[in-house]
C-alpha cells in the first residue's frame, strides 16, 4: 500500500499584527501534521507582518519539520516579502 500524505492549506487574509496573531495560532493548533505532510500557507491577503508574526512562522516551521512535514509559504506581498528578506527569513523558509 502506498503512503498517503496530506496537504494542509492555511489562508492568511489579514495583516499579521498583535490583534490578528491568535487567528493564525488557532489555525496552526488545529493541524494534525504527520511524516511527509505538506503545509501550504497562502499569504495573498497578508499586507503586513510584525516581529511576533515572524515568530509564529518560526514556531510553525519547527512544529512541522519536527513531525517530518514540509512548510511552503506562498503569495507574499512585496512589502511582506521585503520583511522576510531583511530578517533573513527568506533563507529559512521555502517561499514561492
Amino acid at each position: 500500500m502506498a503512503d498517503c500524505y496530506k496537504t494542509h492549506n492555511i489562508y492568511v487574509d489579514y495583516p499579521m499584527n498583535a490583534l490578528n496573531m491568535k487567528e493564525l495560532e488557532n489555525d496552526i493548533n488545529k493541524l494534525d501534521v504527520n511524516l511527509g505532510d505538506l503545509v501550504v500557507v497562502d499569504c495573498t491577503g497578508m499586507s503586513y507582518i510584525c516581529s511576533s508574526g515572524l515568530r509564529i512562522f518560526l514556531s510553525l516551521n519547527k512544529n512541522i519539520t519536527t513531525k517530518g512535514g514540509k512548510l511552503i509559504i506562498k503569495n507574499l506581498t512585496p512589502l511582506v516579502k521585503g520583511v522576510f528578506d531583511m530578517s533573513g527569513f527568506s533563507q529559512i523558509f521555502n517561499i514561492e
